[in-house]
């Protein structure tokens, strides 16, 4: 069973439309969701959520239309603290345990307490950093079997970033987890991800599994004139420069054979979005 399943989601908004996007997310698996700000990750995150209604397609989380009840074995964390101000993390406890039927305060208060988060400040006095670890650690303490993370290790310094990281590795090492993660770290995703999700202009432009994508795809170097014996419907993206370009392929071993004057070097994911956000055509 898949812990999430969308087919054809759309929502048009002016000056912006998500189109036909369909992915579906393996149990036991971590996904990355990339692209450039207003690519329609948020979108497609809030659609999934019910925060927002798209206007065509279908969503079903655990093989099930979404409800309260679905809901419930959903844990998320937004980009923003959600949480009031004026709360610590006793009234934050007492107010979701009141929500989710299978909440932990045992587990909320331990991962907070690994966090280093002081349990009688309020959280108006948190860093970003430390919010950030309790929006976590609240989407955690009802043991959700799908996670969907808007930005999670923001603000994070590197030794944080790398305990979160930890902490989503062991969440789906039994197989029976899920995590979809939205970030613009993509050393975080090069890390944890089994797949990458990218999107751009409001449609999913490449959906593979990590290894693949960075043994299969390229990028072809050369000089601006020797850019003209290069195949279009081989450039997925491209830069170029008065000096140079850079050329995104598919099929890296193939391409360089087919291009035995230029250089095809191996890719990540973060060149990968440059080139892509630079257009096909340059």
């Amino acid at each position: 069973m898949n812990a999430l399943e969308i087919k054809g989601l759309c929502k048009r908004y002016s000056g912006f439309s998500l189109e036909d996007v369909s992915f579906t997310l393996p149990m036991g698996t971590i996904t990355g969701l990339v692209g450039r700000n207003g690519a329609g990750k948020t979108t497609t995150l809030k659609s999934i959520l019910g925060t927002i209604h798209p206007d065509s397609g279908e969503i079903q989380i655990f093989g099930k239309p979404r409800s309260r009840e679905v809901m419930q074995e959903v844990g998320i964390v937004y980009d923003e603290c959600c949480f009031s101000e004026v709360l610590t993390l006793r009234q934050i406890n007492s107010v979701l345990s009141s929500v989710y039927h299978n909440w932990s305060s045992d587990l909320f208060y331990g991962m907070c307490e690994r966090y280093g988060l002081p349990g009688n400040k309020k959280i108006k006095t948190f860093s970003r950093g430390m919010k950030q670890k309790l929006s976590i650690a609240a989407a955690m303490a009802h043991s959700p079997k799908l996670l969907l993370l808007d930005e999670p290790t923001g603000g994070l310094d590197p030794v944080a970033r790398n305990e979160i990281l930890d902490d989503l590795w062991e969440f789906i090492e039994d197989g029976m987890h899920t995590v979809l993660l939205s970030t613009h770290i993509t050393t975080d995703l090069d890390r944890i991800a089994d797949r990458i999700i990218i999107l751009s202009g409001g449609r999913i432009q490449i959906d593979e599994n990590k290894d693949t994508l960075l043994e299969d795809y390229g990028i072809l170097k050369g000089s601006p004139e020797q850019l003209s014996m290069v195949d279009k419907s081989d450039i997925l993206g491209l830069r170029k420069s008065t000096y140079f370009f850079e050329a995104l392929c598919k099929e890296r071993v193939q391409m360089a054979k087919k291009y035995p004057a230029l250089t095809c070097d191996r890719t990540d994911i973060e060149q990968m979005l440059v080139l892509m956000e630079g257009g096909a055509e340059g």
